[in-house]
């Protein structure tokens, strides 16, 4: 997989993410994108989202 594939999704979270004010909304906003990936027309596998979702919290600047 390639994150560059990627890019409009991740900038999407990355973008929800700071829009929020609470490290608790981010991991709710996460969890939902991770179910949102999960399905049609995506049906990522767990380990393409963690991919995801790790370059998400790098731009965030948390923990992975």
């Amino acid at each position: 997989m390639r994150l560059q594939d990627w890019e409009v999704t991740i900038q999407e979270i990355v973008d929800e993410c700071n829009r929020q004010l609470k490290e608790r909304t981010e991991d709710r906003i996460l969890a939902k994108w991770r179910t949102k990936l999960e399905q049609e027309p995506t049906l990522l596998q767990p380990f393409q989202i963690d991919e995801i979702v790790r370059a998400v919290r790098l731009r965030l600047g948390t923990k992975s």
